[in-house]
């Protein structure tokens, strides 16, 4: 991928401050497209990959959108086929989405113009202001990374859209980078949400965030709190039963330890090279979605202001 190259060192620097905070906004964007899917993330992933590839360039008529294939959808997701298939057709016996031909598909007609829409775009825009805030008010310095190339631009009618579409972009990139099949969707959002919630004293706690800063400088365990089952089921919008499966094959692994209190994901595999890629690189593409914001005219550290 293009944007797996080189992670400037300023990145590196400051990755696990990033993922702290914007860490628990990716678990929001997981549990609104798991909500989305019905309780389904990979059907509400299919759904939000036909979305943000069938916008349309202009008007609002069926006729003037983009379609895509159900082949394309399971390359970029890195899906089976037949699953990737399977999600379609329920999506459109739900009328989610609809076949132009044989194998060109399109979102459901009206989406983006209905009320429902614009009021999840609003909610989205003050969720990522509020991460925005909270990153603001612990010192973090955006102005330090203005050598961050941006995403591309999104023309759409308000700016609560505009961001929508580029947090859809931003999720897309972000689970096509992260998973080789549908198993490890789930798995991969798991992973992160324990990495998240174990995290929290270092989150709430300026002294620490600033020592334990880097991709290299990992905080002790001593540091981190151990997350129960419930608790990441209900972060994720799953069934208890799903993550406890999911959660002992990652024990029997020796991914993850079974604490007092719950589980801690084993910071020695957060260590890897492949862990410390995925976070820089997650980091990385953060920062792209910032830049872009400055470019359209909103100044991340004074949105917690308007």
């Amino acid at each position: 991928m293009s944007d797996a190259l080189a992670v400037p060192e300023t990145i590196r620097a400051l990755s696990r401050v990033f993922m702290r905070t914007m860490g628990h906004f990716i678990l929001d964007e997981i549990a609104r497209l798991t909500d989305r899917g019905d309780g389904d993330f990979l059907k509400g992933l299919v759904e939000l990959s036909i979305i943000q590839a069938t916008r349309p360039l202009a008007g609002s008529g069926i006729e003037s959108h983009r379609t895509i294939s159900v082949r394309a959808i399971a390359d970029s997701l890195c899906l089976a086929y037949e699953t990737c298939r399977r999600k379609v057709m329920e999506l459109q016996a739900d009328g989610r989405c609809q076949r132009l031909t044989a194998n060109r598909l399109v979102m459901a007609p009206g989406l983006l113009e209905s009320p429902a829409y614009q009021a999840e775009c609003d909610e989205r825009w003050r969720n990522l202001r509020s991460y925005l805030t909270e990153l603001t008010e612990i010192g973090f310095d955006f102005n330090a990374f203005n050598q961050v190339s941006p995403q591309s631009m999104v023309r759409a009618p308000n700016l609560s859209r505009a961001v929508a579409a580029l947090l859809d972009d931003f999720m897309l990139r972000l689970m096509e980078a992260r998973v080789s099949n549908e198993d490890d969707i789930t798995d991969s959002n798991i992973i992160t949400a324990i990495m998240t919630m174990n995290g929290e004293p270092v989150r709430f706690d300026r002294e620490a965030t600033w020592t334990y800063a880097s991709t290299d400088t990992p905080p002790p365990d001593s540091l981190r709190i151990p997350v129960s089952l419930s608790m990441v089921a209900r972060r994720l919008h799953l069934t208890e039963d799903l993550v406890g499966r999911r959660v002992k094959s990652y024990c029997d692994r020796g991914w993850i330890q079974r604490v007092p209190g719950g589980y801690l994901f084993v910071m020695q595999f957060q260590q890897t090279d492949a862990a410390k890629r995925s976070r820089d690189l997650t980091s990385q593409r953060f920062l792209q979605l910032i830049q872009t914001l400055r470019q359209m005219g909103v100044d991340p550290a004074k949105v917690g202001r308007t």
